[in-house]
């Protein structure tokens, strides 16, 4: 186990009381959650404590319509569901960071704090990126060139977004946001309902120049009603912009060389990278959570590993997160790859 040791820090991992876990417990689960882009999407399952650790979802699948006219005094042949199950198995995901008593008797700044923030990024950075990994590994795809991902070397334009609005509409997704009417008192327009789609900044760049008007993009300061993160939108899509700091792999994805040759878009050693925006509706994606589990704090004084830590040198302070996700319909994620300007 990595210990952190430091004369120039401190912190106090004494037994602590129930509010002072508490009061560590909000930080880091308010700091996890500021990091939620894809799994706020999701539909939402809680799997009850010691009923197994696999769930299984159902979908019925639309019926027939039944068109032709019924036979006087003649019952119908009637018609059998056809059904679809989801499998899906729960996780667990943690970490934490170690610290020694020493810290406590000879440094000066309240780090614990800190750490606490940096271990509730982490964990909502972890988590989000695992349900984009499932989420962003649907079937349905929108190239911005060609038909391949290794073809791609054209950045998104208006097209593409109005092509993954006709693919949404045409599947029968559901929006999940509301839209907005205007008010002359303040100067704000008329919105449709919408689709939320995640998007990398890069891609902000990109989408803002996509004309005004009615049928252009808007920043959300233009509209009432923006949800909590909302960029801006253009028709019927709603832009939320995740961020990867530091090249750790988190927010929008961004597949390094994974497109055609040019040098006229943002690329790595002549190669295109390629951005993914992805789009969301109603019932496309489920979360799972443990009940009572989806995510836990955990603060151990020094001293409590028992003979395991037997001078008492050595505190904890980490997560854990039980959770899984699955795709429900191929049809109602829709993802955008493309390219961006330099």
């Amino acid at each position: 186990m990595a210990t952190y040791v430091s004369t120039q820090e401190t912190t106090s991992l004494t037994s602590p009381p129930d509010v002072t876990q508490a009061y560590f417990s909000r930080k880091m689960l308010t700091r996890a959650k500021y990091r939620n882009y894809f799994d706020r999407w999701s539909e939402k399952t809680n799997l009850p404590s010691n009923e197994g650790k696999t769930i299984i979802m159902r979908r019925w699948a639309h019926l027939a319509m039944a068109l032709s006219a019924l036979s006087e005094g003649v019952p119908p042949g009637g018609n059998t569901p056809t059904l679809t199950d989801f499998q899906a198995t729960l996780a667990q995901y943690g970490d934490f960071i170690a610290m020694s008593d020493f810290i406590r008797f000879t440094a000066k700044d309240p780090i614990l704090n800190e750490w606490t923030d940096l271990l509730g990024e982490q964990a909502g950075y972890t988590i989000d990126a695992i349900k984009r990994n499932t989420a962003d590994a649907g079937t349905t795809v929108i190239y911005s060139n060609g038909t391949a991902r290794t073809d791609l070397v054209s950045p998104l334009d208006p097209n593409d977004l109005d092509r993954a609005i006709r693919t949404m509409m045409s599947a029968g997704g559901e929006m999940i946001l509301g839209g907005s009417d205007g008010s002359t008192m303040q100067g704000t327009v008329p919105t449709l309902p919408a689709w939320p789609c995640v998007i990398h900044p890069r891609t902000l760049m990109t989408i803002q120049n996509f004309g005004g008007g009615a049928n252009g993009f808007r920043y959300s300061s233009d509209y009432k009603g923006a949800a909590d993160g909302e960029i801006g939108r253009y028709k019927m899509l709603a832009f939320f912009v995740a961020a990867d700091p530091s090249t750790l792999g988190a927010g929008a994805r961004v597949r390094t060389s994974g497109g055609g040759t040019s040098s006229l878009v943002t690329n790595t050693s002549g190669t295109a990278d390629v951005y993914e925006s992805l789009i969301f509706s109603k019932r496309g994606f489920n979360s799972v959570t443990l009940s009572g589990q989806s995510m836990k704090t955990f603060m151990k004084p020094v001293g409590s590993a028992g003979a395991l830590d037997p001078l008492d040198q050595v505190g904890t302070v980490g997560w854990k997160c039980t959770t899984t996700q699955v795709r429900t319909n191929e049809n109602w994620i829709v993802r955008l790859e493309h390219c961006v300007e330099l």
